[in-house]
């Protein structure tokens, strides 16, 4: 192995010195203002920040107990359907709700699937 190819795998970890990845270049980026950026539009985004800070945390906050539930679900869907006594009744429970999900969001992905190809149909004309 050359000492390149050492060096780039200190540097960048094996898979850039095995050539799987990018390899390190020698360029520096540094994280400078957009052009056109004044100080008041930096203020006025710093304030805008300020203020939507309170709600994105209360997102957040509302959020957590859904996602913990549905960690919790699925975690548990996971365990039913490893145990092959349990996996038949648990399908007969769900096959209701699958069903009611097929049936809300077909017509959605049908009206979209419709549009897409009429669009594409359109544009070529």
């Amino acid at each position: 192995m050359s000492t390149y190819t050492k060096n780039l795998m200190t540097e960048n970890g094996w898979m850039v010195g095995m050539g799987f990845g990018r390899a390190y270049t020698g360029n520096r980026y540094t994280v400078t203002a957009a052009k056109g950026v004044t100080g008041k539009a930096k203020t006025a985004k710093n304030v805008a920040l300020f203020l939507g800070a309170p709600f994105v945390g209360l997102v957040y906050l509302l959020a957590f107990p859904v996602v913990g539930f549905a960690l919790l679900a699925w975690i548990a869907a996971k365990a039913v359907m490893n145990n092959a006594k349990a996996r038949p009744v648990a399908l007969a429970l769900a096959a209701p709700f699958i069903g009611l999900a097929f049936v809300t969001v077909g017509p959605i992905v049908g009206l979209g699937a419709f549009v897409w190809f009429g669009g594409k149909a359109l544009l070529r004309v």
